[in-house]
């Protein structure tokens, strides 16, 4: 019921603006605003519901009134007209694009302009040309005024509409939006409504930046509703007479007005489609990359667990074996020392297995936490490597997101491993501190460094990996380096911190 009201009210109100705001029986109104909420109110309603609305166009119809001078059969034949060119968009957008139609595509908003902004309109003028003739309209004009009517109303108001539905609640940059919008009214009034003399016909491109800005900053919902603006204003300016689009002959100016509006609306609207597509693609990659990684973090620890837990454990259990075996007597001494051999052997290889296991998958980073994690790493990499690490720790939180511990971890881990693999030398420092909600991680090495323009295509270096996974978590990474210049890498990761308090006192390795 509550939206049967709404759009009673809404169509009341597109009626007035578009019949009597504008136009008269020998111009119709270029920005015919009542198809626009009816196939609007059709396009976000259950098929079955349809009837209602429809029923409740005749009436208010009626109630509304059509300018002076309009027979009775004319006004029947327009709204059966605008009834079934309504049902007919309705219908075959439903057929192609689904239930939910969203405009969030160029497919889908080029769909929607062939058949909402252009085949049916031109279908709808086609058949009330006769009706235009009867009135005293020559074929072609009354063709392409009706036409081009249907076509500004379906291209920007119906997108609007729909863009407002669907995000609703949603809506990123709310401030910038209503910003934008009012300096666009304040500009295209200027531009359109003040009376200048003489009017400059440059001042009808002067709201063009700020539908760009629009169509750049702020998505197809803010495009759709700048667009509205400009074209509600220039009405107002052309039915007084004033601005580009106010010439002496209505005809003329309404023209004028109807194409300025269709080929802002297309091609700004396209912009901002075009944009969110590129935005969504890259959002959506950047979470299957995402989720790959996320994948590689379980598939390592369900490996590092098995070596740990089953191999391990077996390899300990041969160990163990050999030893007894070598105690028992009757063995030569030849004999003992070749089974020394093999026990040493199967003792270098649990000892690898453990280090495999832990570089799969730290699990001392889920028992002692970050910073002992970290301290463990370098003494690691400092044993394993002639490259000295030394490691400071400063003002750490003592619990942080185990997400957050695992991406400061793997960086870090790559980040030596490229200072062993490239750096050639044998010294290298390793930092990590809390820095204004931020968790900064610092590798540093004075070795032979490298140019940081075309750095990713070094695929030794893992950067990519590095950045995907700081991406994931609005973190950022800074690399600086030069030939002979050495090379520093700091990565910042925001985190939120828990209740309790931080570590007091640095550490170091």
């Amino acid at each position: 019921m509550r939206s049967l009201a709404a759009f009673s009210l809404t169509y009341v109100a597109a009626m007035l603006l578009s019949e009597h705001g504008y136009g008269a029986l020998a111009v119709p109104s270029p920005f015919w605003l009542p198809d626009s909420v009816l196939l609007c109110a059709l396009l976000l309603s259950p098929t079955r519901r349809w009837w209602i609305f429809v029923a409740a166009v005749w009436p208010i119809r009626w109630l509304t009134g059509a300018v002076p001078g309009t027979p009775a059969w004319f006004v029947l034949l327009s709204l059966a007209n605008d009834t079934v060119k309504a049902i007919g968009a309705a219908a075959i957008l439903r057929r192609l694009l689904g239930e939910r139609i969203r405009l969030e595509t160029l497919n889908e908003f080029f769909l929607f302009l062939g058949i909402a902004g252009a085949a049916v309109p031109l279908l709808s003028a086609l058949g009330a040309a006769p009706a235009r003739m009867a009135l005293g309209d020559a074929v072609w004009p009354a063709t392409y005024r009706w036409f081009l009517g249907d076509a500004v109303a379906q291209v920007i108001v119906t997108p609007m509409a729909l863009y407002w539905w669907f995000s609703r609640g949603a809506l990123d940059r709310r401030r910038e939006l209503f910003v934008m919008l009012v300096v666009l009214a304040g500009t295209t009034f200027y531009a359109f409504v003040v009376p200048h003399e003489p009017h400059p016909l440059s001042l009808m491109y002067l709201p063009i930046p700020i539908l760009v800005w629009a169509a750049v900053r702020l998505r197809p919902v803010g495009t759709a509703s700048a667009l509205t603006v400009v074209a509600v204003v220039g009405m107002i300016g052309a039915a007084r007479g004033i601005g580009p689009f106010g010439a002496d002959a209505i005809q003329q100016s309404t023209l004028t007005l109807q194409l300025f509006l269709l080929m802002s609306g297309v091609s700004l609207l396209s912009l901002a489609i075009l944009i969110m597509e590129r935005e969504t693609f890259r959002q959506r990659e950047a979470a299957f990359n995402n989720r790959l990684l996320d994948a590689q973090d379980h598939e390592r620890a369900r490996i590092a667990q098995e070596l740990h837990d089953d191999i391990g454990q077996r390899m300990a259990l041969l160990q163990i074996g050999l030893q007894r075996f070598r105690a028992a007597t009757g063995l030569s001494a030849a004999n003992q020392r070749q089974i020394d051999g093999f026990a040493d052997s199967a003792a270098q290889i649990s000892s690898g297995l453990r280090s495999l296991s832990h570089r799969l998958h730290p699990a001392v980073l889920d028992i002692v936490g970050l910073d002992l994690a970290m301290t463990s790493l370098c003494r690691e990499f400092s044993d394993r490597h002639p490259v000295k690490v030394r490691y400071r720790s400063n003002n750490l939180p003592r619990h942080v997101d185990d997400g957050v511990n695992l991406c400061i971890y793997r960086v870090a881990q790559e980040a030596l491993h490229n200072v062993v693999k490239h750096s050639g030398v044998d010294t290298a420092a390793v930092e990590l501190s809390c820095v204004d909600g931020h968790l900064v991680l610092s590798v540093s090495d004075p070795g032979v460094g490298f140019h940081v323009d075309g750095v990713e295509d070094r695929s030794g270096l893992g950067l990519i990996g590095m950045r995907q996974r700081l991406r994931a978590l609005g973190g950022n990474l800074t690399i600086q380096s030069a030939p002979g210049g050495g090379t520093h890498v700091q990565v910042e990761v925001p985190f939120q911190p828990e209740a309790d308090s931080a570590i007091d006192s640095g550490a170091g390795v």
